[in-house]
C-alpha cells in the first residue's frame, strides 16, 4: 500500500520551512494531495523527486511536440478551472496529457498520487479521445466520475480534446460509491479511509446548472483554438521573413 508523508516529514527531510514546502507545491516541484485539511505526499513520488526524476504526468506534458503552446494553453485552462471550480485537462488525439490537470478534486488528487492510479486515469483519457473521434462528448472514467469533452482543431485538423470533469451529474448511491472506493483502494494500494474521505468531496452538478456546464468546454476549446491559430500565423510570417533574407 502506498505510504504517504506529512508536510512536517517533508520539511524535516528537506531541511526547509513550511512556506518553502507550499511554494514547491505551487510551482510543481512537489506533488501532493489534500486529504481533508492536511497535505499528504506519496513517498514513491517524493523519492523520485529527490533522485531528480520528473513525475510521469509532468514528463508526458513536457515531452510533447515542441510546437504546442503548452504554457499559453495551461494558463487558459487554469483560468477556466478557477472560474468554474471544475477540473480540466487538455489531451492530444491519443489521450496523452498536453497540460497538467487544473483544480483536480481531492479524490482524483489521491488517485493521481498512485502510479497505477495515474495510469488508470490516463487510460480513461485515451478511451475518451478515441470515443470523441466518433462524436462522443460525455464520458465516464474508470472511477465512475463524469467528464465532458470538446475537440480542439488547428487549421481544420484535430489536435486534441479539452476535457472538464471529475464530478457527478447525479448524487451517487452511498453503498455503490463505498464499494467502488474499496475496489479502487485495493487495486491501487491507496488507504481506504483517506480515499473514502476524499470521495465525499467529489462535486455534484446541480440540475439547474447542468445545461450551462455543458457549454463551458466548447468555449474553452475555442479559446485554445484561437491561440493555435495565432501561433500558426506567427510561425508562417517568420518563415516568410526567413525566405526573404536567404542569400542564394
Amino acid at each position: 500500500m502506498e505510504d504517504f508523508l506529512t508536510a512536517r516529514q517533508v520539511q524535516d527531510i528537506l531541511k526547509v520551512d513550511r512556506i518553502t514546502v507550499y511554494r514547491m507545491l505551487q510551482d510543481g516541484r512537489l506533488k501532493g494531495v489534500k486529504i481533508g485539511q492536511q497535505w499528504r505526499f506519496a513517498r514513491s513520488e517524493f523519492e523520485r523527486m529527490l533522485e531528480g526524476e520528473v513525475p510521469n504526468e509532468a514528463a508526458t506534458a513536457q515531452n510533447t511536440d515542441g510546437g504546442f503552446p503548452t504554457h499559453c494553453v495551461q494558463t487558459i485552462q487554469d483560468l477556466y478551472s478557477d472560474v468554474s471550480q471544475i477540473a480540466a485537462v487538455m489531451v492530444d488525439q491519443h489521450g496523452d496529457p498536453l497540460t497538467h490537470v487544473s483544480h483536480a478534486c481531492s479524490f482524483c488528487q489521491v488517485m493521481l498520487s498512485s502510479p497505477s492510479g495515474r495510469e488508470a486515469c490516463q487510460t480513461s483519457w485515451q478511451t475518451f479521445a478515441r470515443n470523441s473521434a466518433g462524436g462522443a462528448k460525455y464520458f465516464t472514467c474508470h472511477a465512475g466520475l463524469q467528464y465532458i469533452g470538446s475537440p480542439v482543431n488547428d487549421k481544420g485538423q484535430p489536435v486534441g480534446l479539452f476535457l472538464t470533469g471529475q464530478f457527478y451529474w447525479q448524487p451517487p448511491d452511498p453503498r455503490e460509491q463505498s464499494e467502488r472506493v474499496r475496489r479502487l483502494s485495493s487495486a491501487h494500494a491507496l488507504p481506504f479511509e483517506g480515499l473514502q474521505q476524499a470521495a465525499a468531496d467529489i462535486p455534484t452538478i446541480a440540475p439547474a446548472q447542468q445545461a450551462l456546464v455543458e457549454t463551458w468546454p466548447k468555449a474553452a476549446a475555442r479559446a485554445v483554438q484561437s491561440i493555435l491559430t495565432e501561433r500558426t500565423g506567427f510561425v508562417e510570417r517568420l518563415q516568410q521573413i526567413a525566405s526573404l533574407t536567404q542569400i542564394s
